[in-house]
Parts: structure tokens; sequence; C-alpha cells
């Protein structure tokens, strides 16, 4: 499923990094193309990601940037092989719209996720029986049955990612009230965070709660979340996803801002250790009020 316009999270990772090689370089736009053979304005798209560079083109990239690091170059040329390919996720952006369906693209390409949520459990870390709640929530929104199905599906599938050989690292900070709320009722809420539990038990997972008593927090204008990838150890590796208006912010500035916010919410939050107890008392009230 293509979005006409509209880069997908690939292309947009090649363009950045392509750009960002330039520009450390010190090499103008008009320089590059020429040398290329191309027309400035087919460079800008490729920068930008709305046009996809081919494996031939990042490689003459590559050459005029003398890039010698063979993991930055393997990392690109793998980008622009699959750039035009979207994966099993793309089957549902006609159902749960194109951000959806990026977001899914950007998790399964990063190596570390950092995700602020204030009234839910985090969509990877949720159970079936917590995203369906959720998701029926919208019900009266969509006129068929069988979105809903997929949605969930989708959101299941998703969170395979905790799984995979080289497994995601996901630090999650939440709001008491993702846990107080009672969604599906407290035998939902039980199974919820019972889970929790269990995938903090994981080395690349970590949870924080950040609770009612920290007061007023930088995380009042909503959720979001920083998605980091391997190929990049600085903010430029990193962008931002508001779930809210369901957009990527890939500006270094933004990120960094981004950044500062969740290392400001991390600071009000409970520590990892006292998190995990905070959830073993929630367990035994929400298994009370059964």
């Amino acid at each position: 499923m293509a979005y006409k316009g509209v880069p997908t999270i690939r292309k947009r990772l090649i363009g950045r990094q392509l750009r960002r090689l330039r520009e450390e370089r010190k090499l103008s736009v008009d320089e590059i193309a020429d040398r290329l053979g191309l027309g400035t304005s087919a460079l800008r798209r490729q920068e930008s990601g709305h046009t996809a560079a081919s494996v031939a083109d990042v490689m003459a990239f590559l050459d005029i940037y003398e890039v010698d690091d063979q993991d930055v170059r393997r990392r690109l040329i793998e980008l622009a092989r699959y750039s035009r390919v979207r994966g099993w996720w793309a089957a549902y952006g006609k159902t749960a719209g194109p951000a959806a369906v990026d977001l899914a693209d950007a998790e399964d390409l990063a190596s570390e996720i950092r995700t602020f949520q204030p009234l839910v459990v985090p969509g990877i870390m949720q159970t079936r029986a917590y995203t369906q709640t959720l998701i029926n929530l919208g019900a009266g929104l969509r006129s068929n049955e069988r979105d809903l199905v997929k949605m969930i599906d989708l959101r299941e599938r998703r969170k395979a990612i905790l799984d995979r050989e080289k497994p995601l690292r996901v630090w999650a900070v939440i709001g008491e009230a993702a846990l107080r709320t009672p969604v599906g009722g407290p035998e939902v809420m039980r199974e919820q965070i019972e889970h929790l539990l269990k995938l903090v038990e994981r080395s690349n997972v970590s949870l924080q709660l950040l609770p009612f008593r920290s007061g007023a927090h930088l995380g009042m204008s909503g959720s979001f979340v920083l998605l980091n990838f391997a190929d990049a150890d600085t903010v430029d590796g990193s962008i931002m996803y508001f779930e809210g208006g369901e957009a990527f912010n890939d500006d270094p500035a933004q990120v960094r801002v981004g950044i500062s916010r969740f290392s400001s919410l991390q600071a009000q939050s409970l520590p990892t250790s006292d998190t995990r107890r905070y959830l073993e008392a929630a367990i035994q009230e929400w298994r009370e009020g059964s």
C-alpha cells in the first residue's frame, strides 16, 4: 500500500542520512547533482524521502562522500534495497491509516523506543483483551466490524518486535491513570498488569510509573514516542511520533526537545524497582475488586 506524495519511513531515513553526509562534507546540492548527473530537484526529492534512492544511487553517494564505515554502508544499502517494499502491516493501511502503518514500519526498523503514555498502557505492551476494549470504544465511529478485527490484529502483530532475534530496547514511562482506569474491568486490568510484570523481567524492557503525586509535568500535552535506529548514535538517528496528532517529526531540534522532555518525565517517575512493587500491589487491588 503506497500513499501518494507521502515519504515512507524507510525513504525518509535514507534521505536524511544522505543529506547529513552531504552537509557534513560542506557540499552543495548543485555540486552533488552535477557529479551524479542528476537534476537538483531530483536530488532534493531523494534527500526529503519523496523519491526512493536506488541501491546504485546510494552506493554512488557513499563513494562520493568517501564513507568507509562498512556498517553505515551496509545499513543504507539495505534500506535502499527495501525502500519501495512495505512489510505485512501495509495491508492494514486502509483500516488503520497511513500513520499507524508508518509507525509499525518505524518500530520494525528501530533499535530503541522510548514512549510516554499518560492514560493507557503502551500499545506493544498491551494484552489482547485490553487492546480489544480500547479499540471497541471506537466501534461507533466505524461501520465495518472487520475493520475492528483488523485493527486488533495489527496491534497484536506489532508486539512481535519484542521477541525478535535482536529484540527492541523499550523504555516506557506511563501515568498512574493507566493503571487505575478500569479498562475492561478488574479481570482485564489484573491480567494486563501481570503481563507488564512479566515484560519488565526482560533485560530489554524498562518501565517507570509517573504517580499522580508528581504534580505538573512536561508530558501534560500528550503522549509521544521516540524511536532510535541502529545506524546512528546521535539525535539525528531519532524521530518522534505524536500519537494524538498521528504525526512524525525528525527535525533534530524538536527531537532534542522530546529527549529532554522524556528525561524530565523519568526524573519525576518512580524508579523501576519501585514501579515493580507498585505493579504487584495493583494486581492485588484489582484481584480484590473482581
